[in-house]
């Protein structure tokens, strides 16, 4: 029981974790993504200008809120399921799935991911790779998105794996009857 107790709580930890790095993020970009537009329409018809540059750097934005919320998407329960077929399924089943596809996708294909993205935001930090909107050599926060949501992906399914585990030896001991 004392190891079930542990896996709940490093569960726990990890959730936490990537909830607070990863809501105070998204919130912020999802603002942005709000804002943007609408400076570059106020700009248009107001001021009678226009900034393409805002356009494009709505979409980075983007790109940065969507990969930021894969993390927490995941633990959530937020990814697509299909519903119907797991709606007929056993808690063991279930969890059996889970922890397979953490396992074996999920948590290789981050790490993966995380290592490659990584390694591209290197080189765009090394050679003051530039944006194409706005000459400015900051693309690279825009590439460190791919390694960071990962990240948070990944410790996100660490975190399911562990409580996969935990329903399937609850699981285990339930009383015979549908699990």
């Amino acid at each position: 029981m004392r190891e079930h107790e542990l896996l709940l709580r490093s569960s726990q930890a990890l959730d936490r974790w990537v909830s607070r790095l990863t809501l105070p993020f998204a919130a912020f970009t999802l603002l942005l993504v709000m804002a943007l537009p609408v400076v570059n329409l106020a700009g248009r018809h107001v001021l009678g200008l226009s900034w393409p540059a805002l356009y494009e750097l709505g979409g980075d934005v983007f790109f940065v809120f969507v990969m930021l919320s894969f993390g927490y998407a995941y633990l959530r329960d937020g990814h697509v399921r299909v519903d119907i077929v797991r709606d007929r399924m056993s808690a063991r089943w279930i969890a059996g799935i889970e922890l397979f596809a953490c396992l074996v996708i999920v948590i290789p294909l981050s790490a993966y991911l995380v290592v490659y993205g990584t390694e591209l935001t290197w080189l765009a930090w090394v050679h003051g790779e530039r944006d194409a909107a706005t000459d400015l050599p900051l693309r690279w926060v825009v590439r460190a998105a791919v390694p960071l949501g990962f990240l948070s992906l990944l410790l996100s399914a660490l975190s399911v794996a562990m409580r996969s585990v935990l329903d399937l030896a609850r699981a285990r001991l339930a009383p015979t009857g549908k699990d």
